[in-house]
């Protein structure tokens, strides 16, 4: 098999003319061609007055490939397929947490023939669905349905990402499975996929039938209590509000939300150490901005445009920056918790929004709580509590301009946003205040590169606090919880991954351990 790399101007970027480009620059015809497919698409948009579209095209031929067309190609070789082994015998597993962690741990071991029972504190996507737009629109919040917890995770309303820091070993394993239960098949040659919530509701509803398929009780609103170990700290069984369950293996894939399960992990003497994390705001401005900066003139025929801004300083040794960018999306009230706000960002699969937003945050570290365990948590329920009242009654958001944050004056006390629970005018530099100048100076910065940062449609809102887990269960070589056994720990919550598909890959890992431990 054959790799030739094309450029496509974005006007030009139809399936037909890439098609044609590619057969023009091998000087072959479409009969002559055996295999095709698109490995991967990714935007080049570093010169303004030349972007395109960088296409990796895998290809065979039945015709002799012209010589001065050699020298662009290269020969690769065909990937094997994936095909699972069922295990004999049905070793019974608990998985607590229905998010990506979970649902990939579930579905790996269930194609190999595991006994596999999934335990939700939250309901099950219809429901959960509900009482979200219930809070967007009432502010009526359940703590145990919410945008954190829930059939799917916190990632069910984000902008569904499907991108990695990691090319994991079985990163396609996990995008086929998501293009079997609904996603386009653009997500397999992307090079920034995204699913969006609106897709991935559906998604997340055929993944759950797979897994009924496969005999794997899912059992939702059913909350983990404690692990049961023998003498010898062993698990072999939990505890949830509504039973007790024998297991002989448990696999906690919590999300970074379930602060009062660490607890109650911490009580039973499971070893938990203190984790840094981000701290900031949600930076909203109009989507035609962002585009006008990423892309120019040739905007109109691309997708909505994304930013990622940085500046580092050495007196802390870390940077502001921008994450989480959710172009054309929305800014929704995060909280899993009654009288405290926290912000996140969700976009649909479109991207159709007026607004863009990102958050903007700096990092913190647990010296700055002198090592606490739960310091880090305290942290972010002092913040979220602040925020609250800040805001007023409802979940309303503290936010100011950009411009007026920079220049510490409220001028403008209103504004058009995406956030549905209302905004109040906040000196937001009172926030911060340590770390106020920092943000400060970093936003000048970005003002250079990227105009229209600093100004009166572009604003914060607060807070932005749990960017990552502000704790790390502790876990050896084999993502086993230490001074455990047959007790794993994977997923965001953990303390191991950050994003849909890093989470799922942390899942499948602690499977294939299982599997592997299991067959001794």
């Amino acid at each position: 098999m054959y790799q030739i790399e094309i450029n496509i101007p974005p006007e030009k970027d139809t399936p037909q003319h890439v098609k044609r480009t590619f057969l023009s620059v091998l000087q072959i015809s479409e009969k002559e061609l055996t295999y095709y497919q698109i490995e991967k698409k990714s935007l080049d948009a570093r010169n303004k007055s030349s972007i395109k579209w960088i296409y990796r095209i895998n290809f065979k031929t039945k015709k002799p490939i012209p010589t001065d067309v050699l020298v662009a190609i290269k020969k690769i070789e065909e990937k094997n397929k994936y095909i699972p082994l069922k295990i004999k015998g049905r070793k019974k597993t608990i998985i607590v947490g229905m998010g990506p962690a979970g649902i990939f741990c579930g579905l790996f071991l269930a194609i190999h023939g595991y006994s596999v029972t999934i335990i939700e504190r939250g309901k099950g996507l219809d429901e959960r669905v509900t009482d979200v737009e219930n809070f967007f629109q009432h502010g009526l919040l359940q703590e145990d349905s919410n945008i954190q917890f829930g059939e799917g995770g916190a990632g069910t309303f984000s902008d569904g990402k499907l991108t990695a820091r990691t090319r994991y070993e079985f990163y396609d394993f996990i995008i086929n499975e998501f293009i079997k239960a609904g996603a386009p098949q653009e997500i397999a040659y992307l090079n920034k996929p995204h699913i969006g919530t609106n897709l991935l509701k559906i998604i997340l509803k055929n993944l759950r039938n797979k897994l009924l398929e496969l005999s794997v009780n899912i059992c939702f609103q059913e909350k983990f209590i404690a692990p049961i170990f023998d003498k010898d700290r062993k698990v072999i069984g939990i505890k949830t509000n509504k039973r007790e369950l024998s297991c002989d293996y448990l696999v906690l894939a919590l999300g970074n939300s379930a602060r009062d399960t660490f607890e109650k992990l911490y009580k039973e003497n499971i070893i938990i150490e203190p984790k840094g994390f981000a701290i900031g705001f949600r930076l909203e401005l109009p989507q035609k901005i962002i585009n006008g900066n990423q892309h120019g003139s040739k905007a109109k025929y691309l997708p909505p445009a994304e930013l990622f801004l940085s500046k580092y300083f050495d007196k802390i040794k870390g940077s502001v920056y921008t994450f989480c960018m959710c172009p054309g999306g929305f800014v929704i009230p995060a909280s899993s918790e009654k009288d405290q706000l926290v912000l996140n960002g969700m976009s649909n699969y479109e991207r159709d929004g007026r607004f863009g937003n990102a958050g903007l945050v700096v990092s913190v570290s647990p010296k700055e709580w002198n090592n606490e365990v739960f310091g880090g948590i305290m942290l972010q329920q002092e913040i979220e509590k602040k925020c609250y009242v800040a805001g007023g009654d409802g979940y309303k958001a503290p936010f100011c301009t950009t411009m007026d944050f920079v220049e510490r004056k409220i001028r403008k006390d209103k504004t058009e946003s995406s956030y549905p629970r209302g905004l109040t005018a906040y000196p937001l530099w009172e926030l911060y205040t340590d770390k106020y100048m920092f943000f400060k100076e970093a936003l000048i910065d970005f003002e250079k590169k990227f105009k229209g940062i600093i100004s009166h449609e572009a604003h914060i809102i607060a807070p932005e606090t749990r960017t990552s887990s502000a704790v790390r269960i502790k876990r050896d070589e084999n993502y086993m919880a230490l001074n455990t056994k047959n007790l794993f720990v994977c997923g965001e919550g953990a303390g191991y991954a950050g994003g849909i598909i890093s989470s799922a890959a942390d899942g499948i890992n602690v499977a294939r351990t299982i599997i592997k431990l299991s067959g001794r």
